[in-house]
């Protein structure tokens, strides 16, 4: 007996199997049916069209630029982070920065961040630079036009303690800071009515790296609660003599020291800038601005006594650098004799902290607390332990421009703990020891000298 399929006549049925035993396939008018319909619904049911998902690029101003104003209040390394994302991420923080309060706004200050080498080969052209945070080992990457002119145009001075950038203008002598990570700038006087007539004629001779040598610069405030307005720089020159400084809209600088007497080191520390000769250490007063009255002129005052003895005919240094806990160091670089022919003589080196209540400096025992400090002439950077695996705590790295890392002595480092030193493989003649390390880069930073060295 033939079965009537669910939902179709018998006509229908026996016309469906007619067509079946003759090849002919049902059409789609035919094979829909109310129960078929339901079927087909069940088991096949039609896509929902899949919502848009929202892009995080996409954010508009207002977000993205709520984000990197976070961001910021976590630190410039977040900042930096989030800037590196996207472009339009890049476009919103550099807007916050464009909002800024100018180049000395203390929210921007790339502190602990130092400029290495060019990120690109020299003479291809590009502004790129290459920048390292000494105190998470990041490296980051930025244009700066503004640098392709130094040399010519411009005078690289130095950077400060915050990470800006002096220049110096090889034509009219004004200077200028420069923020690496906003690229704002900070116009300040011209330096010409201060310098002699023998440093002029130097600087036509020699050039104005030949003819200015800068002990060290920094950024200074009068107090604590200074507003970015009333922050000032100070430039402490060894040739010629002399320590100037000037806010941004000065009409020009202010000589503050000026006579024979140099000093070994200048740096700034916690909004005020100390520099530190053979006896004391001094720092600069700056007067608080006032409307009604001429405020008194910027001066050093002596905050704390060297007490150890500093033989400029021994060719003793001392050196400022900003230690752990916020305490300032200050390293004493002494030469002894010793019982050797071949070696009569050899450098020591000691820690002492400056004790800014006690006003003295206090010998610090069983090292550095876990630091590294690279130590130059000009310049002392101390490096956190465990930021780099191949840096040891409580070691002094030198600067290629001391004596002591020469051809004869060949010191590269020393052990506060135990006095162990250790040897640098570095020949002028023989060049670089390749590949090039951290520790290298670093004592080229703190010296300031680099010839031909590698790229990390």
């Amino acid at each position: 007996m033939w079965m009537t399929q669910p939902g179709l006549s018998s006509a229908e049925t026996r016309t469906r199997r007619g067509k079946k035993r003759a090849g002919i396939a049902a059409t789609d008018s035919e094979t829909v049916g109310s129960w078929g319909t339901k079927r087909a619904r069940t088991r096949h049911p039609r896509p929902r069209p899949t919502p848009k998902c929202s892009c995080w690029a996409e954010l508009t101003y207002g977000p993205a630029g709520l984000i990197a104003e976070r961001a910021l209040a976590n630190g410039l390394a977040d900042y930096l982070s989030f800037r590196a994302v996207c472009r339009e991420w890049r476009r919103s923080a550099k807007a916050i920065a464009v909002r800024a309060h100018g180049c000395l706004d203390r929210r921007f200050f790339p502190r602990r961040w130092i400029m290495l080498r060019d990120a690109a080969p020299p003479g291809s052209g590009s502004s790129r630079r290459r920048f390292l945070n000494v105190s998470t080992a990041e490296c980051v990457e930025t244009d700066l036009p503004e640098l392709d002119d130094c040399g010519q145009g411009h005078h690289l001075l130095g950077a400060t303690a915050e990470g800006l950038l002096a220049q110096l203008d090889a034509s009219t002598y004004a200077v200028r800071l420069l923020n690496p990570i906003t690229r704002q700038l900070a116009e300040l006087p011209s330096l010409a009515p201060l310098l002699p007539a023998k440093t002029l004629d130097d600087i036509a001779d020699d050039g104005l790296a030949g003819a200015l040598e800068v002990r060290g610069l920094g950024l200074a405030a009068a107090s604590d609660d200074a507003t970015d307005d009333d922050v000032a720089l100070v430039l402490c020159f060894i040739k010629p003599v002399m320590l100037v400084v000037a806010k941004p809209g000065d009409g020009s600088w202010t000589l503050v020291h000026g006579d024979e007497r140099w000093f070994y080191s200048a740096t700034s520390f916690a909004g005020r800038f100390y520099c530190a000769d053979g006896r004391a250490v001094m720092a600069l007063e700056l007067p608080a601005p006032a409307a009604d009255y001429q405020p008194p002129p910027p001066r050093l005052v002596v905050v704390a006594k060297i007490t150890i003895p500093v033989s400029l005919m021994c060719l003793d240094t001392v050196h400022l650098v900003e230690g752990a806990g916020g305490e300032l160091l200050l390293l004493y670089r002494e030469l002894r004799p010793q019982r050797d022919a071949y070696a009569p003589w050899r450098r020591k080196y000691v820690a002492f902290r400056v004790d800014l209540t006690a006003r003295e400096t206090v010998r610090v025992r069983g090292g550095l607390g876990g630091l590294a400090v690279f130590l130059g002439e000009r310049r002392a950077l101390a490096v956190p332990p465990g930021v780099f695996p191949t840096i040891r705590a409580n070691t002094i790295y030198l600067g290629f421009d001391l004596r002591e890392r020469g051809e004869f002595e060949k010191v590269s480092a020393y052990c506060l703990l135990n006095g162990m030193i250790e040897r640098s493989i570095f020949s002028w003649d023989d060049g670089w020891a390749r590949p090039c390390g951290i520790v290298d880069y670093l004592s080229w930073y703190v010296s300031g000298t680099c010839d031909g060295i590698e790229e990390i």
